[in-house]
């Protein structure tokens, strides 16, 4: 194991000029995407939701509505593979969002973000503390193509930690990459908990939508979904203004 360098004691949020245009427009571009894919899923949710509720589909409804009730039926073995299973995928590099509409599908919003959070996080963790012990060449040759990152990461706060998973960066990458940072465990699991958050509520809120018995249920969650990534883009995209003209 490579030993680390000593974590600054003090740490400064402001962006070093020399890389604070590049990451304006990453994390632009990046929150921008964040919204599309929200609203393409929520677009395909609402029309599939609709149709299933006035044609021979509806089954579909009565179906899902007993795969949760034998999923409830295994208790918290049924919760305990599901974190299992997303850490271990997340921690491979797979993508998270997929996995944070299944859960809120199967065991509903609240239980759903509760179980993708943990295991996304506990998956990230995982990749990050391999990385220290070595595992990291073929990750660290993809963030060949973002050399700002690094820059970006030199001082790894919380806060930071929280920025670079709102862009457009594999999760894989990142993970790595702040491995090889001098960033304390507890910082990176706060920070990338946080991170995780806004799509992790948006992505619960329409897979749990999926299968709802009424509809207006439905379209309010898929609403609900729209404000939470909105919100969280303009408080990022804020953040990043004020950053940058300190």
């Amino acid at each position: 194991m490579m030993p680390m360098p000593d974590e600054p004691k003090q740490e400064s949020e402001n962006l070093d000029i020399s890389i604070s245009n590049e990451v304006e427009q990453e994390t632009s571009r990046a929150l921008n995407r964040e919204t599309r894919q929200v609203l393409m899923a929520v677009l395909m949710v609402a029309a599939f939701m609709a149709l299933a509720h006035f044609t021979p589909l509806r089954t579909w409804i009565t179906n899902v509505q007993t795969w949760k009730s034998l999923v409830r039926d295994f208790g918290w073995g049924a919760h305990a593979v599901f974190v299992a299973a997303c850490a271990l995928v997340v921690m491979l590099g797979v993508p998270r969002l997929p996995l944070c509409a299944a859960a809120g599908l199967i065991f509903g919003f609240g239980e759903g973000l509760g179980l993708s959070l943990i295991g996304s996080t506990l998956g990230s963790y995982a990749a990050f503390v391999l990385s220290r012990h070595g595992f990291r060449r073929a990750a660290e040759s993809r963030a060949e193509k973002w050399p700002w990152l690094k820059k970006l990461l030199k001082k790894p706060s919380i806060m930071r930690v929280f920025w670079v998973r709102q862009l457009m960066v594999p999760g894989l990458v990142l993970n790595v990459l702040l491995g090889m940072t001098p960033v304390r465990h507890s910082r990176f699991i706060v920070g990338t908990m946080l991170g995780y958050l806004p799509l992790n509520v948006a992505f619960s809120l329409v897979g749990s939508g999926l299968g709802k018995g009424s509809l207006a249920h439905t379209f309010m969650q898929l609403l609900a979904a729209m404000a939470v990534i909105n919100i969280a883009a303009w408080l990022v995209y804020r953040v990043m203004k004020k950053q940058r003209s300190a």
